[in-house]
């Protein structure tokens, strides 16, 4: 924003997810820019202290200006809804302890991660795509994962066998009917009865031609698609699998989702595909050799002699084919795939900061390098398509010729020398088009190990181990909640030289309420990943119930946890379905019942679908505030022995805070629970059993609200 210097600027909730001692840095940093030249200014703020020097403050209620003024105009009124909320938000200040150094302030906005990714994309073209390099896979193991079609690969053949047939016996009808018209010793009616036999026999082979092609194309599409399904699926069960870290390192979602929608399609090609031009292939060369022997061996002989050429020009063709396609065009693909994915996710940010522009140019980028490979593929096909079917009429006039000395000299007749060359023009169509129907081989081998990289990867925190894996299918007999951090120490796989927690240690007893706080970046949220094991510890140990968490089933851990976090994710789908997602198999009264007890009931039956309204994608279709209580109330419904809230109140404004709050403390009420908070926004953790002051990657000090003021 300082960079842009525009005339108008408009901050919104700026500083709404930073604890005290950065908002204070960044008020610092906002009051600089206001400063620094006469713009008009909108700030969007609930945190009242932030805009008391506003020029005029504007209160909104119901869609409506219900008052407006300066501070102290609008503090100077009676019943003045401002002044109440001021009185609100002021009643009880807690002054949080000011660390001893300024730490890197990292934003918790999600807005701020959309903008300075894109960003940092507008700026540099970051986007990547996978790994460089790929380890090598077994060809037997695509054919494996396609056994259970087998039967349908076996029909495929079948019909690909009767099509490759059809390509000499056309030859062979072709010039049956040709000899015809040339035998001067059959009378007309005799030449018209053999003309109808050669028609019906061409009617019969049309008839077996379109089954075979109708048995060959539902065979192999029915396995083709089949394999792709279950390919997918398990591509994404794996992804769904992988602990968080390995997302971490990845280059986006769009990146993700488009591997896994264009890799799964191409590793068909190296089962169905080169099946169907086998078998075809096969069927030709095989009848097309028989009818050739048979008629003529030395025009055949001659045929077989010149094949090596035709072989080598079809097989530069292919090689044309191939070194011009490959990994730089997948790559292009997925970067362009990833940048769309980013720049729809931030739309908001792409518009505020006019990145249309920047953005569609690296978009074009992308697609140019995609597509200069593509068009120097094209090319080099075009050129080896070119020489190999020229290669197969330098073939022909060979054959001719040869044909022609040897009906000259009485080797052959002349319907002898036709049927072998037309059996063999036939084939070679035949071949053409099977050739052309196979796909890019070199690009389903690299499409198929870039797949079962990420399918065979083993992830360090395996939230779906195997029967046979003993380290983590512990379970407990019931859980009390006693939670331990053991002299941890921790850094974020991305960036491993940043050390988090360094000889981190912290006993949470049984159903007690623990607040952590500290400075943005300190490592309050980092203790909510490690209990929930999207990380594991680099050193130390985390405990539940004096029990190591690494040695416990994942899943069957994370069911006793619920995690209610700053900006919760709502899945496209109805509100009852989203509640329901908190405990399988839940009813529609459990829904309610959940509803009700975190004070969501009363807006979702103000919708006209009630518990059928449709969220939206990430619930765009609900306010911050409803849907904070829509995450509580699939928490309450999980009825956790552990509760995490982290930052769960940090977003939102006075009112939907009071009403979040609220809910919250139901939920703390309901049961006895162990619950660890995050919070930046002291006024609402001052009754927690314990408060932990983070800094340094240590507890700096501890206790109840009261031992820490005093």
């Amino acid at each position: 924003a300082i960079i842009k210097n525009p005339a108008v600027l408009l901050l919104d909730e700026a500083t709404s997810a930073l604890d005290t001692e950065s908002e204070r840095i960044v008020q610092a940093s906002l009051d600089t820019l206001l400063a620094s030249r006469k713009r008009t200014t909108i700030i969007i703020a609930h945190r009242l202290s932030t805009i008391r020097d506003a020029d005029r403050i504007v209160v909104l209620a119901k869609g409506q200006v219900v008052e407006e003024g300066s501070h102290d105009e609008l503090m100077a009124r009676d019943k003045s809804q401002y002044k109440a909320l001021v009185e609100a938000q002021s009643s009880r200040p807690v002054h949080e302890p000011s660390p001893t150094r300024a730490r890197v302030i990292k934003s918790m906005s999600s807005m701020a991660d959309e903008g300075m990714a894109l960003m940092r994309a507008a700026s540099s073209g970051s986007v990547k795509g996978g790994d460089a390099t790929r380890p090598e896979f077994s060809m037997a193991r695509v054919w494996k994962l396609n056994a259970p079609e087998m039967r349908y690969l076996a029909l495929g053949t079948i019909g690909a066998f009767v099509n490759g047939a059809v390509f000499p016996v056309w030859g062979l009808l072709l010039t049956k009917v040709t000899v015809l018209f040339f035998n001067l010793s059959l009378t007309a009616d005799e030449m018209e009865a053999e003309a109808v036999k050669w028609s019906c026999a061409f009617v019969a082979m049309g008839v077996v031609y379109v089954l075979a092609v109708t048995i060959q194309k539902y065979g192999f599409a029915v396995a083709s698609e089949r394999l792709t399904r279950r390919l997918r699926e398990m591509g994404y069960t794996a992804m769904l699998h992988q602990d968080v870290a390995w997302f971490d390192l990845q280059a986006s979602a769009g990146a993700l989702t488009t591997t896994l929608a264009t890799d799964t399609a191409l590793v068909q090609n190296m089962t169905s595909e080169t099946l169907n031009a086998v078998a075809v292939n096969a069927s030709t060369l095989t009848l097309a050799l028989v009818i050739g022997f048979y008629y003529s061996w030395q025009m055949t002989l001659a045929t077989l002699a010149v094949f090596p050429i035709m072989g080598a020009a079809s097989h530069f063709n292919m090689q044309l084919l191939n070194g011009g396609s490959g990994k730089q065009v997948n790559d292009g693909d997925v970067r362009a795939g990833a940048l769309l994915s980013e720049s729809i996710n931030g739309i908001r940010t792409v518009a505020s900061f006019t990145l249309e522009d920047n953005l569609h140019a690296q978009y074009a980028g992308h697609l140019d390098a995609s597509a200069t490979s593509d068009v120097r593929a094209g090319v080099a096909g075009g050129v080896g398509a070119g020489l190999s079917r020229g290669m197969t009429f330098f073939v022909m006039a060979f054959l001719f010729w040869f044909g022609g000395w040897l009906l000259v000299h009485g080797h052959v007749t002349f319907q002898s020398m036709f049927m072998v060359i037309m059996a063999i023009m036939m084939s070679a169509v035949g071949l053409a088009t099977a050739a052309d129907s196979m796909g890019d081989n070199k690009k389903a081998k690299e499409a198929a190990a870039r797949l079962f990289d990420t399918i065979d990867r083993v992830p360090t925190v395996n939230c779906a181990p195997s029967a046979d894996d003993t380290t983590t299918k512990t379970t407990l007999p019931s859980v009390k909640g006693a939670i331990e951090f053991k002299n941890v120490r921790f850094a974020y796989p991305s960036r491993p030289d940043a050390l988090i927690y360094n000889d981190y240690s912290l006993k949470i007893p049984s159903g007690a309420t623990v607040a952590l706080v500290g400075a943005s970046g300190s490592g309050k949220s980092t203790a909510i990943a490690l209990l929930e094991r999207f990380y594991d510890p680099l050193q130390g140990r985390v405990l539940l119930d004096g029990v190591d968490i690494r040695t416990l089933n994942v899943q069957w851990l994370r069911q006793h946890i619920s995690l209610v976090g700053q900006e919760p994710v709502l899945f496209a789908g109805t509100i009852g379905d989203n509640i329901a997602s908190g405990k399988a198999g839940a009813s529609r009264e459990d829904v309610i019942d959940a509803a009700k007890k975190a004070n969501a009931h009363d807006f979702i039956m103000q919708f006209p679908d009630a518990y059928e309204t449709q969220v939206g994608d990430r619930g765009v279709q609900v306010s911050g505030g409803q849907k904070q209580r829509i995450a509580i109330a699939r928490a309450i419904l999980r009825d956790p022995e552990v509760l995490l809230l982290d930052e769960a109140t940090s977003a939102l404004d006075n009112e939907s805070e009071r009403i979040v709050q609220a809910s919250l403390d139901a939920l703390l009420q309901l049961k006895r629970r162990t619950t660890v908070i995050v919070a930046h926004r002291l006024s609402t953790i001052r009754n927690a059993d314990i408060i932990a002051v983070t800094h340094d990657g240590k507890i700096a000090e501890q206790g109840t609200h009261d031992e820490l003021m005093a």
